[in-house]
């Protein structure tokens, strides 16, 4: 049984993290703004589209879908994302072996990692708070 069970489940969840993250670590988000990194968190089974901007301060987060080019696209289906998020799979790892599908400069991938290890922090608490 998939993880989430449609797309608003997967932006409620995808909102608190952020929402935790910004109050938590706020410093989190200065590498993607430092280097004006976008990413969208292309999410199948449920369909849903995440876009973290960070060309504005504070990054400006999209759900559902974004008007504009991101720099990094991630393709991942729901049950990824959350063994993204609860840090049972790397993000660099799933991107080399194609668990995660991405389009982009891999090399700016480096900026969204503390976002991934902030939300780590939080993520478990943010499912119990769902439930």
């Amino acid at each position: 049984m998939p993880k989430f069970s449609d797309a608003e489940a997967v932006y409620g969840v995808m909102r608190d993290m952020f929402a935790r993250v910004t109050e938590q670590d706020p410093k989190a988000f200065d590498e993607m703004m430092k280097s004006r990194l976008t990413v969208r968190f292309k999410v199948s089974q449920p369909n849903a589209e995440i876009t973290v901007d960070g060309k504005a301060r504070p990054p400006k987060i999209t759900y559902g879908t974004y008007n504009g080019r991101p720099d990094i696209d991630l393709d991942l289906t729901g049950d990824n994302l959350d063994r993204l998020l609860s840090h049972q799979i790397s993000a660099t790892k799933a991107v080399t072996d194609g668990t995660i599908k991405f389009k982009g400069n891999i090399l700016k991938l480096k900026s969204l990692l503390p976002v991934i290890k902030a939300g780590n922090a939080v993520y478990r608490d943010v499912l119990k708070a769902q439930s």
